[in-house]
């Protein structure tokens, strides 16, 4: 069977004020998905992973449609990535499909083919994606990224890590509610723009100061800048009960940093560890208070 690869994504700076115009940072993950091809009568979606068939399906219709491919498949989908919202799951099981074909087809890609292919299967997942989650997917590293009004005009601007950082991902065991909490961002802004708008500077020089230790290697102000990410989306009413638990769990642990990841309202947090051995122990008290966690890479 052919095989197509592709990793997943954490946000490390800027959930919800990227929507309002703000740049974000997104990191790929060393975790991450693989895609087998059997051709077949009909398409099928073959997993132990959690997944919506339906949703599956669609994003792999979207995909044989905009490569020009009639043939069916059964895929199989496997790896290390959970599918927990705001993991990159879903994008990178796209990116891992396009591969997948074009080995079956022996054809060649480019990446911007890659990317361009993903997307469109992504649209089965999220309707009208940032784009973020697949060119993560496709290229690896770590980028930042600013939302244009479409996604031609979407900004990427690749960063060059000064070494690799030990995270920790953790599942609050509650999927996020992703269009919930954007409504509850704007709900917010719609209240006190000038509040808003000082939140929004504040975030946009976490980023700012972000990025300069990522590329400088100062993993303890990256973890307190994280921190400091963490303060203002619970302003905001994002990090619920779930989120704070778990990153309480990994500060008592000696993490250098903890937040949510993606939507908020439940699904993932991530925690910056010292080293591998550390982010490992972090792991293990986390899920000793009975949360899914499991530590993992950011690298170029």
């Amino acid at each position: 069977m052919n095989k197509g690869e592709a990793k997943g994504k954490v946000i490390l700076f800027g959930e919800h004020f990227v929507v309002h115009g703000a740049p974000a940072i997104a990191c790929g993950i060393s975790s991450g998905v693989v895609v087998e091809l059997k051709e077949s009568d009909q398409n099928r979606i073959i997993t132990k992973h959690k997944v919506i068939e339906k949703l599956s399906l669609d994003g792999i219709e979207r995909v044989l449609a905009v490569m020009g491919i009639h043939e069916r498949y059964d895929v199989h989908l496997t790896g290390d990535l959970r599918t927990y919202g705001g993991l990159g799951s879903s994008a990178a099981f796209c990116v891992a499909l396009v591969k997948a074909l074009a080995k079956e087809k022996d054809i060649h890609l480019t990446k911007a083919e890659i990317n361009k292919y993903a997307y469109a299967g992504e649209g089965a997942f999220h309707g009208n994606p940032s784009g973020i989650d697949n060119t993560i997917a496709t290229h690896g590293g770590v980028v930042e990224f600013r939302r244009g009004k479409t996604p031609e005009e979407n900004q990427f601007d690749f960063l060059e890590l000064y070494k690799p950082l030990d995270i920790v991902i953790s599942f609050s065991g509650k999927y996020s509610q992703t269009a919930k909490m954007v409504e509850r961002v704007k709900e917010f802004k719609s209240q006190d723009e000038e509040e808003f708008a000082q939140l929004v500077d504040e975030y946009t020089d976490i980023v700012s100061k972000g990025r300069t230790a990522l590329e400088k290697g100062q993993i303890d102000v990256i973890g307190n800048l994280m921190n400091a990410n963490q303060s203002l989306v619970s302003e905001l009413g994002l990090s619920d009960e779930g989120n704070d638990k778990i990153n309480e769990i990994a500060l008592a642990n000696g993490a250098l940093g903890a937040k949510l990841t993606g939507g908020g309202g439940g699904g993932c947090c991530i925690a910056l560890a010292k080293d591998e051995n550390h982010a490992k122990k972090i792991e293990e008290k986390i899920k000793e208070k009975g949360f899914d966690s499991f530590a993992t890479k950011v690298s170029n």
